[in-house]
């Protein structure tokens, strides 16, 4: 055990316990330096690292260390002896990153931690990186392992000695990567000693831990698989750009996993960067800078409004409905403070006056649209061509008279001119029916274009001025009165089983504290975890055989394995009768029922002014159909009138 070092003045450092320990090096505590820790290679580094080491020490300021666990000092094991390790600053009072972004961990780690605060949290990163690239590094090795959060949103990013650090003289570049955060255009790399890292390669992993922080830790490259061949691996996946959000994600082989968190909860312009960022796009052109992301984050944040169902349901203003109660109505729960103290207190909402309100607004007048039938059309006159028309009764009569003048001039040929004359006959007539069918086609396609128009401008006005969709919104109105009369109910119902269902809450609770990041599963490694995560499966509660089958990867082996793993912490649980139902118990049934009531209460106190919209849009819209469909009418029976003196 190492007991002192030395600084590179010469300075000894005692070496108190150890904080940690992983594969290249250990932290230590120093009770000299309270506000700093020592990192210890396990072996000495060789002569191009302690040279990185004594320059990184030389290059330390204020701005890295706000944000870096940056060397301040080499260590040396003896006076002038080579760099064992270096002296950093003490990371306090902050938490690995995913016990903020995982729902599961932050719900019970972090209750009060909103939206807000994550979005603080995902700019905060990003100023870490800013701060990193503006003076010239690239941190490399991106992962969530690297960022540690405190309470006050503040980050920070430890193991800056595997940074690619470039000096006037020399490149040091960065040797290792975590392949669920290495860029697409690496992934395909064996090794990364002969790598050039570029502030664009870390941009890929700077976007990917937002989207984990904003997003509940789903990985953008985990979704439902549309075509064979996508889903097996999650590094394949990256490296083919099959991002599950994008908009063109079924092309690109995924869709988002099921009751996952929307991506248009963010602004359109931040949706774009994720594009950028996790597509072709973002290799060809550049990928959103951390100075950008910024800048957008900051933006977000000032631009957030407040569910009134709940203080912890944070949205962007653009969105008109809340969408963490959404996904709450699909099961799904991002935020809650279950450690609050539920108080009932009176919302001024009558029930009785609302709907008295709603049962007072007429419905849609019922309205007769004009029939073709009603309207008189004197029909179109055919042309001269057409058979049947007086022009063709005229060239027939001029034929006979010529005719018979030929015979009387010419009596020897009479039988040529007759036989002439019935060729002449025939074609006239021919070339009459001919030019009446062609007549008749075209007022035939004229009719069938004015009967369309007629009948769908019909269908509007039925469903744009009739009362189909006031008496389906009333409908909606209705059921949401009797669901919030039989509230109390429900309520009450629920308090008094809360003594039935204690073992089952006792044991849901242990499980939901045994979590999957942190457990040693059969088959089931790092991409699997992030896959199993990305489907909102977090803990031994979240597992059941149907929800971890869906993911794919997860056949009957794998599949079971996670089942045997979720059974063996069903076998350290132990129901404590004493504790049954706790005050907290109670506040968390009160406090789901008192949201369902504010969202009844606030639909049914818009249901009026829906109600009145909905007759006003009517009344609008058939101010603008009827003289269209008046017209449509009278072309119809034009058409109908042309058409009938050739039938």
């Amino acid at each position: 055990m190492v007991k002192t070092l030395y600084t590179s003045r010469g300075a000894p450092v005692p070496v108190g316990r150890e904080l940690g320990k992983g594969g290249e090096a250990s932290v230590y505590e120093l009770p000299s330096l309270p506000d700093q820790v020592a990192k210890v290679y396990h072996e000495a580094p060789d002569n191009q690292k302690q040279e990185k080491l004594r320059f990184m020490s030389s290059a330390a300021d204020d701005e890295l260390t706000s944000y870096v666990a940056w060397p301040q000092g080499t260590l040396h094991s003896s006076q002038n002896g080579p760099v064992v390790g270096f002296l950093m600053p003490k990371v306090v009072n902050k938490e690995p990153i995913h016990m903020f972004y995982s729902p599961a961990h932050r719900r019970q780690a972090h209750p009060k931690a909103a939206w807000d605060f994550l979005i603080y949290v995902a700019r905060n990163i990003a100023a870490s990186f800013d701060v990193v690239h503006a003076h010239g590094f690239a941190i490399g090795d991106v992962n969530q392992d690297s960022f540690f959060v405190g309470r006050d949103s503040k980050v920070s990013l430890i193991d800056s000695d595997s940074f690619q650090i470039k000096t006037a003289r020399e490149l040091f570049k960065c040797e290792v990567g975590v392949a669920l955060f290495t860029p697409p255009e690496l992934q395909a790399i064996a090794s990364f000693d002969q790598v050039v890292r570029t502030a664009n390669h870390d941009n890929f992993g700077l976007a990917l831990l937002i989207f984990h922080v904003l997003f509940g830790g789903r990985h953008p490259f985990a979704g439902v698989p549309q075509r064979n061949g996508v889903g097996d691996a999650l590094e394949t996946d990256i490296q083919h750009f099959r991002y599950a959000y994008a908009r063109d994600n079924k092309t690109r082989g995924f869709l988002p996993p099921p009751r996952s968190i929307p991506i248009g909860i963010v602004p359109t312009n931040m949706e774009g960067m994720f594009a950028r960022a996790f597509t072709e796009v973002g290799v060809r052109s550049g990928r959103p800078t951390a100075k950008q992301w910024v800048t957008e984050l900051d933006s977000l944040r000032s631009n957030l409004k407040k569910c009134s169902a709940s203080a912890m349901h944070l949205y962007p203003k653009q969105i008109s409905s809340c969408p963490w109660c959404e996904l709450e109505r699909q099961g799904v729960v991002y935020f809650v403070d279950l450690g609050a103290t539920f108080v009932n207190t009176p919302s001024g909402f009558v029930l009785a006056q609302v709907w008295g309100v709603i049962q007072t607004i007429p419905a849609p007048s019922t309205i007769s649209a004009p029939h073709p039938g009603r309207f008189k059309c004197i029909p179109q006159p055919l042309p001269d061509s057409v058979s049947g028309n007086s022009s063709l009764v005229g060239y027939r009569i001029l034929l006979l008279i010529l005719t018979g003048v030929f015979i009387a001039l010419i009596p020897k040929w009479w039988g040529v001119a007759v036989l002439t004359a019935g060729v002449l006959w025939w074609a006239v007539g021919s070339s009459g029916k001919k030019a009446q069918a062609v007549e008749k086609r075209l007022r035939a396609e004229a009719r069938r274009q004015a009967k369309e128009e007629y009948e769908r401008l019909l269908q509007d006005l039925k469903a744009e001025t009739g009362a189909e969709k006031f008496n389906a919104k009333k409908s909606e109105l209705s059921k949401l009165r009797d669901e919030l009369q039989e509230l109390p109910s429900l309520e009450k119902k629920a308090v008094d089983d809360l003594s039935k269902t204690a073992y089952e809450r006792q044991k849901h609770r242990f499980l939901d504290g045994c979590f999957i990041d942190s457990a040693v599963i059969n088959n089931v490694g790092k991409a699997r975890k992030a896959a199993l995560r990305s489907f909102g499966i977090e803990t031994a509660a979240d597992v059941t055989k149907a929800r971890v089958m869906q993911v794919k990867g997860f056949g009957a082996n794998r599949t079971r394995d996670v089942l045997d793993w979720k059974a063996s912490c069903e076998r350290r649980f132990v129901y404590n009768p004493a504790n049954a139902v706790s005050g907290a118990d109670r506040d968390a049934v009160l406090h789901k029922f008192r949201l369902r009531r504010v969202i009844l209460e606030k639909s049914l106190g818009a249901g009026p002014n829906e109600l009145r919209q909905l007759t006003q849009h009517a009344q609008s819209r058939r101010a603008t159909l009827m003289p269209q469909i008046e017209q449509a009418a009278k072309n119809y029976a034009q058409t109908e009138a042309d058409l009938s003196i050739l039938n």
